[in-house]
């Protein structure tokens, strides 16, 4: 279990991170024993291990992903990286394997080369749009809502330039399991000069979600 779910992180890797390093270490506490990698940047000081296995109590997939210091000298995590474990149904590799890569996305940020596929839709012009902002406290979410879309199309996050309770933001949503989940609303006036200036100032603003969700994720 511990090599299949290693050799599926390492073929998602290859691509998206060649300048990540790292090297394996056997581990075995009588309970659960498997193969423990420690992952590092060349260029940085981040370091980080990861330990998978079958859990000792049921047939599912244990993942440990902790700061080096919870690591003995016998490839061993520690009670702290114990507590912090996660568990994946038998045979769910793939949601196993996501975890770690949007974990280690936050840890080495620079480390990742990934091209990004992105969508942008104006659903209104700029002279409408400007009208519609200027306008925003007399106006209703169900009459303007999707003005302007951006959409980062790897991560499945996406955002809408919207008029809610009379205030203009950015409405975050995910897709999931091929549903859009509605996230969060925050209030944004946009720069109006041209398209080019709204379409990067949602994706600045998208980024900036999407990485805080990466981050809440991973701690919670």
């Amino acid at each position: 279990m511990s090599r299949k779910f290693f050799e599926k992180l390492e073929l998602k890797l290859k691509d998206k991170a060649p300048n990540l390093n790292g090297y394996y270490n056997v581990f075995n506490n009588n309970r659960e024993q498997g193969l423990m990698a420690h992952i590092y940047d060349v260029t940085t000081d981040n370091e980080i291990c990861i330990w998978a296995c079958q859990s000792r109590n049921s047939d599912q997939i244990m993942i440990i992903i902790a700061d080096r210091n919870c690591c003995d000298v016998n490839s061993m995590f520690n009670d702290v990286a114990y507590k912090k474990a996660k568990y994946f149904s038998y045979n769910d590799y793939d949601t196993a394997v996501n975890y770690i890569i949007d974990s280690l996305k936050v840890l080495f940020r620079k480390s990742f080369l990934e091209k990004v596929s992105y969508n942008f839709t104006m659903n209104k012009s700029l002279s409408e749009l400007e009208r519609i902002i200027n306008d925003a406290e007399k106006l209703d979410y169900e009459d303007y809502y999707d003005l302007v879309t951006f959409e980062n199309v790897n991560d499945g996050y996406l955002c809408d330039l919207i008029i809610l309770n009379g205030d203009a933001g950015l409405r975050y949503s995910k897709y999931e399991d091929g549903q859009l989940e509605n996230l969060s609303f925050e209030m944004w006036e946009p720069d109006l000069s041209n398209e080019i200036t709204i379409m990067l100032g949602m994706k600045n603003k998208l980024n900036d979600f999407i990485e805080k969700e990466l981050e809440y994720n991973i701690n919670f």
